[in-house]
C-alpha cells in the first residue's frame, strides 16, 4: 500500500478536523464532495447543504478527537475507519455533550484533492 497515498488521506482528516473546531465553514465545504452523504451517530441523514448549515448554525465542535485510524487504498478511492470522539455544544446552549463512536469514511481523489463523498458514524454501545 502506499505510504504516501495514506497519509495524505491522513492529513485531509487533520484538516477535516481543524476545519470543524475553527469553524472555518469554507475549508469544511472543500473538504466534502458535492453529492456527499453524512450519517450522524444518533442517526440523523444529511447532504452537503444540509450537513453545512448543521455545523453553521445547531453546533459548535469543541474537539474532534481520533483513535487509530485504519486507511484502505483502492485507485483514487479511500476507506477510512476509526473511533472518534466529538465533544460539541448545541449553539445558543452552555453544556458541552460527548458523542462517541466508530466512523467510516469514503475519500476520493479529484482536482480538488481528497474529499469525503460518505461519512457513517455509528454510536459506541453503552
Amino acid at each position: 500500500m502506499n505510504q504516501q497515498l495514506i497519509q495524505e488521506i491522513i492529513e485531509a482528516e487533520g484538516q477535516r478536523r481543524a476545519a470543524l473546531i475553527a469553524n472555518d465553514h469554507e475549508a469544511i465545504n472543500r473538504l466534502f464532495t458535492d453529492d456527499l452523504v453524512y450519517v450522524h451517530t444518533t442517526g440523523m441523514v444529511h447532504d452537503k447543504t444540509e450537513y453545512l448549515a448543521y455545523a453553521r448554525n445547531v453546533v459548535r465542535y469543541l474537539n474532534v478527537e481520533r483513535g487509530a485510524l485504519e486507511v484502505r487504498v483502492h485507485g483514487d478511492v479511500a476507506v477510512m475507519t476509526g473511533y472518534q470522539i466529538n465533544t460539541l455544544q448545541k449553539r445558543g446552549e452552555d453544556t458541552p455533550v460527548r458523542g462517541e463512536g466508530f466512523v467510516t469514511q469514503v475519500w476520493l481523489k479529484g482536482s480538488d484533492g481528497w474529499q469525503i463523498t460518505s461519512f457513517h458514524g455509528s454510536r459506541l454501545p453503552q
